[in-house]
Order: C-alpha cells, then sequence, then structure tokens
C-alpha cells in the first residue's frame, strides 16, 4: 500500500481534492449567498464525481510519468524507485489505460448533466497532453514546466465551469445579473489559477535544479542544464518577485473592492506571514543554494505555500459570509 501511495502521490491528490473543494464552498458558495442564491445547481453527487475523475487523471499522470522516468529516477532518487522494483512495469501501463477510460466516461457524464458536452474535451485534452509530457516534453526547455503549471491552474477553473452553465439558467431572464455574478466568482477562482500557475512553475524550476544530475544523464534540457545555475537563481528569484508583487496587488484590489472598506487586518497577517515571508526563504535559499538538499528544501516550502494560498479561501468564506 504504501508503494502505491507513493506511486500516485497521494499527498498531492489531496491537495487537488483540498483545492477543488474549497474552491466550491469557501467561494462560489459565499459568493453566491452575498448575490441570494441559496444553494448549488451542481448537485452534490455530480461534483464528487467532478473530483474523483480530475484525481483519476492526476494519479495517472504521475503513474505514466514515473513509468517513462525509471531511468532518471535511478541516478536523482533511488531510493523512492517503485515501478519494476516492487510494482511491475506491465501492470502500472495497463492501470494507466482503465483509469484513464473511467475518467472520460465519468467527465462525458458530468458534462451532459450539466448540458455544455464540450466540457469533456479538457479530460483527454489533459491527458494526452500529459502522456506527451512524460514521453517528450519534459525534455524540451521549459516547455514541460510550463504545461505542468498550466495544468494545475485548471483546477480551480474546473469548479467554476461546471457549476455556471446550471446557474445560467436560472438568470436566463437577467442576463445582467449573471454576468456580475460570472465576473466575480471567474475573477475570485481566477486569482487561485494564477497563484497555482505561479507557484508550481518556480516549484518545476526548483524541482528541475533538484533533478540536475539524473536530466543531464538522460539528455533533459532543463533551465539550470541550458543556461547553469546563475541565470537560473535570477528567473526563479525574478518569478517569486513577481509572485510577491502580485499578492501586494491583490490584497490592494482586495481593500477597493471589499465590502467592508477598510484595512483587512487578518488578510495583511496571512498574506505576510503564511505566503509573502516563505516565499522571501525560497530566494533566499535559492541564491545560496549549493547542492541538491537545499533545492529540496526549497521545493518544500512552496508546496507549504501552495497550501497556505488554497487555505485562505476559508478566511475569504467567513469575511463574505460576514457581508451577506
Amino acid at each position: 500500500m504504501r508503494n502505491i501511495i507513493r506511486l500516485i502521490r497521494l499527498p498531492n491528490l489531496l491537495i487537488i481534492v483540498l483545492t477543488m473543494v474549497l474552491m466550491r464552498y469557501g467561494i462560489i458558495q459565499p459568493v453566491f449567498s452575498y448575490y441570494g442564491i441559496d444553494k448549488f445547481e451542481f448537485p452534490l453527487l455530480h461534483f464528487v464525481l467532478l473530483v474523483f475523475s480530475v484525481v483519476l487523471v492526476a494519479a495517472d499522470g504521475y503513474m505514466i510519468n514515473d513509468y517513462f522516468d525509471v531511468k532518471t529516477d535511478q541516478i536523482n532518487r533511488p531510493d523512492k524507485i517503485v515501478i519494476g522494483k516492487f510494482i511491475k512495469a506491465s501492470r502500472v501501463y495497463s492501470t494507466y489505460f482503465i483509469l484513464n477510460i473511467i475518467a472520460m466516461c465519468l467527465s462525458l457524464y458530468i458534462s451532459y448533466k450539466v448540458r455544455v458536452v464540450y466540457l469533456f474535451v479538457i479530460f483527454p485534452l489533459t491527458i494526452g497532453l500529459l502522456w506527451f509530457y512524460s514521453t517528450t516534453y519534459k525534455r524540451q526547455l521549459l516547455l514541460g514546466n510550463l504545461l505542468v503549471s498550466l495544468i494545475t491552474a485548471l483546477v480551480p477553473l474546473l469548479v467554476v465551469l461546471y457549476e455556471m452553465p446550471l446557474i445560467h439558467t436560472k438568470y436566463i431572464d437577467k442576463p445582467e445579473a449573471y454576468l456580475v455574478l460570472l465576473k466575480v466568482v471567474f475573477s475570485l477562482c481566477g486569482v487561485y489559477s494564477v497563484f497555482a500557475f505561479m507557484i508550481t512553475f518556480i516549484r518545476e524550476l526548483v524541482k528541475d535544479a533538484e533533478d540536475f544530475d539524473g536530466d543531464k544523464a538522460n539528455g533533459r534540457n532543463t533551465l539550470l542544464i541550458v543556461f547553469g545555475l546563475a541565470v537560473t537563481r535570477k528567473v526563479i528569484t525574478t518569478l517569486i518577485l513577481i509572485t510577491i508583487a502580485l499578492l501586494v496587488y491583490i490584497y490592494c484590489k482586495y481593500l477597493i473592492i471589499s465590502c467592508l472598506r477598510k484595512i483587512d487586518i487578518i488578510t495583511m497577517l496571512y498574506f505576510v506571514l503564511f505566503l509573502i515571508i516563505p516565499l522571501t526563504v525560497v530566494i533566499f535559499m535559492v541564491v545560496r543554494a549549493k547542492g541538491k538538499r537545499h533545492f529540496f528544501f526549497a521545493s518544500s516550502i512552496l508546496k507549504f505555500v501552495m497550501l497556505a494560498g488554497i487555505l485562505y479561501t476559508i478566511v475569504m468564506r467567513i469575511k463574505f459570509l460576514n457581508c451577506s
């Protein structure tokens, strides 16, 4: 069981579940309540199936990535190899296809239920991109990093994409009111998508620096291999500074649109303590990094920042409900 958990990256899957649940109940539900909508139109059962299908696709992505990554992992992390050591490669390969078929069937059913069948295309497209990421894209400069970051950024938006079509039918006679609601929901969830993209992209570059030896031995063109450590440090630092600047902008923007119309000390402290300070620590760790261990710790801090960002939706929920 421990080897299966390691293969499918169970902690990462739990973060996906948490993200989707908090998008629904931490953002969408309070916004609906603020605008006088007392219930979801997207049923709980269908939401659970949506989350399950996304988790299946993500787990399959991790599995197929490890399947094609055995040689690299023998150098980068030999103690964490599962495929070929504890689980047969043929079993992983067949399970990959079975789970993907289940995920696509579920997504087709859910898309049909919300009467927007073309949303189904997202799933086979993502599955295909993850396949090519594992086989080809991750060997190309930044392409694989960008692809993973974009797929991660899609997760918060999926909850909105499957909820809002049903809400539209409820507001069919009030198009202006629906557009206002749509703008607010997409703006808030969009902020999380941008945040997820930035943190994932930064973490991908940090992980590439951590896996330098195996990547170089297997002919991969990571930022570190192509341009060297000095450039990699500057790029990571610049991306973190951009992320911090975006957080400051979001906070200031939040003050302008806040229903409370006053300085939000709780949000300020949360951003500083759990987002900005950890990101600043990552900058110092990357700049001073001298080996694999330092990049590993930087990557761990970035994962904490991602989780902290997601958990802020709880604070947002409380504040929206207080405004209602």
